[in-house]
């Protein structure tokens, strides 16, 4: 039977009292949900319930400015307009946000920013991503949120409740260190370009993307000279010029023998000259840090040595720098060398790299005189 309205001081919309009994009428469904027989709780219930799913004159504002239509979507395009210039990110930095950005956009491009709420965006983490891969999106997606914030299409930022890493956990990275026995083994089945690559990164400890900035220009009176992009704010340490001894310029010798005319000293001849990646390249000989990584597993899984390893734990092109930097400390290396030629600002990240593969002891000495006692 249908309860008989009953209007009592009190009482708010859609709120209806019958026999004691409390009930809510959703104002769109038309359905009835029992509140109970407490009335400020059912007032109080009811006055939530309104507050969401009633238009009020915020909301109707909102929908007058056209915020109401506003998606995730144009949030991210948005973001890349006026954000991302300002940034002055290096150019595998702006690679790797607009990679979030486009992955975020395909997901949730359609959600509209009115319904975005922390329960929404731990859920879409959750299921999509773990490791570092959550940790980079959910602060893309605070960043995001923080612009919508400032430009008044949203009240509040619903990412800053999630939690910063994965089950609140500190992330480590899951990927093996990389053995001698195991570069040998990818290197036979790398292409010439790649092994260069590979002994070059070995040689010079340097990351993937100075690796691939590399001109045949920057040797100068037996000397290459290079400024590390990830730490050229930080002085000398990221300005450097390494001697070019009888290894280094043999790897060097290989890439100007390859038969194809590049100003990079890493090159290859694409298969097919495609316009659009060819446009976007620095020449159409250079190599994508993407590619470089990609070919790199290609030939590290063609060895079938890590059949049994997780995806996510095989190691990767950047291993090379660390197996580079521990064999030059067996080889008599100080650890301030390696730290030098890596460009480190600090003892701890050198020690990163050089962690992993073989058991660190600490020298101590045990001498105490035990004669001391009978004096």
């Amino acid at each position: 039977m249908t309860p008989r309205r009953r209007i009592k001081p009190g009482l708010c919309p859609n709120l209806y009292e019958s026999d004691g009994l409390y009930r809510y009428r959703h104002p769109y469904k038309k359905t009835w949900h029992n509140l109970g027989r407490d009335k400020a709780k059912a007032v109080k219930a009811a006055k939530e319930l309104n507050a969401i799913l009633l238009p009020n004159h915020e909301t109707l504002i909102r929908g007058v400015m056209g915020l109401d239509n506003k998606t995730v979507k144009d949030l991210i395009l948005k973001f890349k307009e006026e954000i991302l210039p300002k940034k002055e990110l290096k150019e595998r930095s702006l690679y790797e946000i607009n990679y979030r950005l486009n992955r975020i956009e395909k997901d949730i491009g359609h959600w509209a920013l009115t319904k975005l709420s922390t329960q929404k965006i731990a859920y879409y983490l959750d299921i999509n991503f773990k490791g570092d891969a959550y940790k980079q999106h959910r602060s893309v997606l605070n960043q995001l949120c923080r612009t919508a914030v400032v430009k008044g299409w949203m009240k509040e930022n619903p990412v800053e409740a999630t939690l910063p890493t994965l089950q609140g956990e500190k992330i480590k990275k899951q990927r093996s260190r990389l053995t001698v026995e195991q570069y040998q083994a990818i290197y036979q089945f790398a292409e010439p370009w790649l092994q260069i690559a590979m002994d070059l990164a070995l040689t010079t400890l340097q990351r993937r993307s100075d690796l691939l900035q590399l001109k045949f220009t920057d040797i100068k009176d037996g000397r290459l000279y290079l400024v590390q992009s990830k730490t050229e704010k930080h002085g000398d340490a990221a300005r450097l010029s390494i001697h070019v001894g009888h290894d280094l310029q043999a790897i060097i010798q290989r890439a100007r023998s390859s038969g194809v005319l590049s100003p990079f000293i890493i090159h290859r001849k694409p298969l097919q000259r495609q316009r659009k990646q060819l446009e976007a390249k620095a020449h159409w000989t250079a190599i994508t840090p993407r590619y470089l990584s990609d070919a790199f597993a290609q030939a590290r899984d063609k060895t079938d040595l890590f059949t049994s390893v997780p995806q996510q734990q095989r190691p990767t092109f950047h291993e090379i720098r660390a197996l580079g930097g521990h064999l030059y400390e067996q080889h008599g290396r100080t650890k301030a060398e390696v730290r030098s030629l890596m460009g480190h600002t600090t003892d701890k990240m050198t020690e990163h790299y050089l962690q992993g593969h073989v058991e660190r002891w600490t020298m101590v000495d045990a001498d105490f005189r035990l004669d001391w006692l009978k004096e």
